[in-house]
């Protein structure tokens, strides 16, 4: 626990050494906030809102590279625009076939229900039906989560999109140091739900939650890349 602990406390101190942070994480919030008011503001503007996730994933894809090179001291710079739009959005048609593999098991679930009468709230069997549906796929939400995130260590060390379906060696990886994985993993959880959570309990902080998640997440990423390192 020692070695983790050090670890998390190194990705924490070496964020602020860099001079630019503060530019680089409001270029981050800036990306971030673009793509969800082109969302807001017309359904039409859907591929753009998408492209903007690209460059904001592609970012962390890169200071997660830097991460497992242990490269601690500064943080990357937004250049090379399209290499982070390709970057980021090869990693988002990932995520999107875990997303897809999910809602298929529920439709699943769903169309079985209707042929056998379970949607009904006075089937003796619908509150089993509903209550195990909702934890099965509660519990692949969270793993998948948990796994996207090692999977995304993977992705960004080998530049390649053969690297994001590396499962087998990205289960051999945890396997070797779960619990620096988890903790780090949790850590970069708990650090992203804060920066989300309080700044919304009030009116003026509001504001700030596009920046402020941005942060969490560039520092969630840099435990990620060091736990990757650290289990090889």
């Amino acid at each position: 626990m020692t070695s983790i602990t050090l670890d998390l406390n190194g990705a924490l101190k070496g964020y602020f050494k860099d001079k630019d942070w503060p530019f680089k994480i409001m270029m981050g919030g800036l990306v971030n906030s673009a793509a969800f008011l082109l969302l807001k503001v017309n359904p039409t503007f859907i591929p753009l809102s998408f492209a903007m996730l690209g460059l904001s994933y592609g970012y962390i894809l890169r200071v997660l590279r830097q991460s497992i090179k242990g490269e601690l001291e500064i943080l990357p710079d937004w250049t090379d625009a399209v290499e982070l739009l390709v970057s980021g959005l090869s990693w988002l048609s990932i995520c999107m076939g875990f997303g897809f593999f999910v809602l298929s098991l529920l439709a699943i679930s769903l169309l079985f229900a209707g042929q056998t009468s379970l949607l009904t709230m006075t089937n003796p069997s619908f509150l089993f039906w509903a209550e195990s549906t909702f934890l099965i796929i509660y519990g692949l939400v969270t793993f998948f989560k948990f796994f996207l995130a090692i999977l995304m260590a993977n992705f960004a060390e080998e530049e390649r999109m053969l690297a994001g379906f590396a499962w087998r060696k990205v289960v051999r990886r945890i396997m070797k140091k779960p619990a620096v994985m988890l903790v780090a993993w949790l850590a970069g959880l708990t650090i992203t739900a804060a920066a989300v959570v309080l700044p919304i309990l009030t009116m003026i902080g509001a504001v700030l939650v596009p920046f402020l998640s941005f942060l969490a997440e560039v520092i969630a990423a840099r435990m990620i890349g060091q736990a990757w390192r650290e289990a090889q």
